[in-house]
């Protein structure tokens, strides 16, 4: 096992121990607001949904991470400083969930709140330079920050105190707008109405019911790193003891390894629970994807049965198999259950996270290889109306471990889709990282349009520095390749990628 590796194995076992302390501990607080603990009995609060619940509780264990900060760097034109300000204004006070904190409701029971919580941000540079949350960051006066995306990076890395500041933070300068939210306050299907608020300069008062478009078979739901299905809202039993079932059967099976490392889990079952990511020190990168693979690609979807989404996912999964060589491996893909009456405004995060478990055969052809991944994939899908707690609970009652996975995958919308800026506004937009890595890495597909796409590479230092470029190479590669060559063995497929094995490159790095 390479040295990178070692280390990684490492930084796990020591997050193992800091959360199981952090577990231990006294629960969290209720939060003091001007030193005095909010009376709930004269303020209007409300309740967290089911996937926002759980993000609370993966915040609770590591306060101090980062892993969730999502941030965006808006270039505009058309639009003045004072302009986007009055938007992130409007915003923040239209949003319940934008404009409120969170805390545990002190009725023995935990439950977590928001708690309405007014914010307002200050102009540094009058008429030019402005900021939210950005009190205790050395943002300057508009002068000791080269640009945006340094500003961008040290908001990205500085951890929200979700039971004491609201879960945005913004800098706008000139017609320039970084934004930083924490993921449970956004999701890929609350960013339309958030950005579109901010760019029209006000809120547009109450959302819709978020369109879901036509229905589909509960044994086939729509699939993408983004699927529209029913939210995960108090599964019945059944659903409940199906799901687990179909954990047991699959991805929570014994003898899976790691594909990355191609290592079978050596931590106990009872560890496991305490560390399912890793989050250590990563980076980001970006391609573009071509726009005529895209569609011939899409076209190809429909002779494996799939939408194109779902076959994007599977591509992510097959490309994960060629890069590490693993044909049976386990992939996180994120799953988007906002239902009709959660509205964006109210509801933050409404995900909810499915591993699915794909068994390649090589001598297979590629187009059967795509069929297979396809139907893993609905069979998955057919479950994610139950919230991934609930599974997980059940398995670590009778001694099962987390899920064995290095890698995630996700399909999704872009946050400026579906979005029509105001006549004369036009709009650049890019993500900044957060310089931590949930996961050694993850595949993502963002969508700008039908034929317009480019893929997020995340992957953590070490081992990640070694597979990345190749990961978002080989994802260009099959996307190009195979809708022409669907019907060649899926082995030949691999071999003429002509990429070297991740441990002969790893070899080599360490003979030099």
């Amino acid at each position: 096992m390479s040295s990178t590796m070692t280390e990684a194995r490492a930084a796990r076992k020591e997050l193992l121990r800091r959360r199981r302390q952090l577990a231990a501990g006294p629960a969290f607080g209720t939060v003091e607001q001007s030193g005095a603990t909010p009376d709930s009995s004269n303020v209007e609060i409300a309740g967290l949904g089911v996937a926002e619940r759980r993000m609370w509780r993966i915040h609770r264990l590591d306060p101090e991470s980062v892993s969730h900060n999502i941030t965006l760097l808006l270039e505009c034109r058309g639009v003045t400083a004072e302009h986007l300000v009055a938007g992130v204004e409007a915003a923040v006070s239209g949003a319940e969930v934008l404009g409120s904190v969170i805390f545990d409701d002190d009725d023995n029971t935990g439950t977590p709140r928001r708690l309405p919580r007014e914010a307002s941000g200050r102009w540094y540079i009058p008429g030019r330079c402005w900021g939210l949350g950005t009190s205790g960051i050395d943002v300057g006066s508009g002068t000791t920050i080269d640009t945006c995306a340094e500003v961008g990076a040290e908001l990205a890395r500085t951890p929200f105190d979700l039971a004491s500041e609201i879960p945005v933070r913004a800098w706008v300068d000139g017609s320039t707008l970084v934004l930083s939210v924490h993921h449970l306050a956004v999701d890929d299907t609350s960013w339309p109405l958030l950005l579109g608020a901010i760019l029209a300069g006000q809120w547009p008062g109450p959302a819709p019911d978020t369109p879901r478009g036509s229905s589909t078979p509960s044994h086939r739901p729509p699939a993408s790193g983004s699927v529209a299905t029913t939210a995960a809202v108090g599964a019945s039993p059944e659903r409940l003891e199906r799901a687990v079932s179909h954990a047991r059967g699959t991805w929570a099976q014994e003898g899976i390894r790691f594909p990355l490392s191609g290592q079978l889990p050596d931590t106990t079952p009872e560890d496991s629970w305490l560390a399912p990511i890793d989050e250590a020190p990563g980076a980001q990168l970006r391609r573009d994807l071509d726009p005529a693979d895209l569609e011939a690609f899409a076209a190809f979807a429909s002779t494996v049965g799939g939408t194109a989404n779902a076959a994007l996912v599977a591509l992510c999964a097959v490309s994960a198999a060629t890069l590490t060589g693993a044909s049976d491996l386990v992939i996180l893909v994120p799953a988007d259950n906002r239902r009709p009456g959660q509205s964006p405004e109210k509801v933050g995060y409404c995900g909810n996270i499915v591993p699915i478990r794909f068994t390649f055969d090589p001598a297979s052809t590629t187009r059967q290889a795509m069929r297979d991944a396809v139907s893993a994939i609905y069979a998955a899908m057919e479950f994610t109306d139950v919230d991934f707690g609930p599974i997980l609970t059940a398995l670590r009652n009778s001694g099962g471990r987390f899920p064995v996975v290095e890698i995630m995958a996700s399909v999704r919308p872009a946050p400026m889709r579906h979005i029509t800026p105001p006549p004369g506004v036009d709009v650049d937009y890019r993500s900044i990282s957060t310089g931590i890595a949930p996961y050694p890495l993850t595949l993502a597909i963002e969508l700008a349009g039908p034929v317009r796409a480019h893929l997020e590479v995340d992957y953590q230092h070490g081992t990640g520095d070694l597979v990345a470029e190749r990961a978002a190479g080989i994802v260009a590669d099959l996307l190009h390749r195979i809708p022409t060559d669907a019907d060649e063995p899926l082995s030949s497929l691999i071999d003429a990628l002509s990429h070297p094995t991740i441990d002969s490159e790893a070899s080599r790095e360490q003979e030099n």
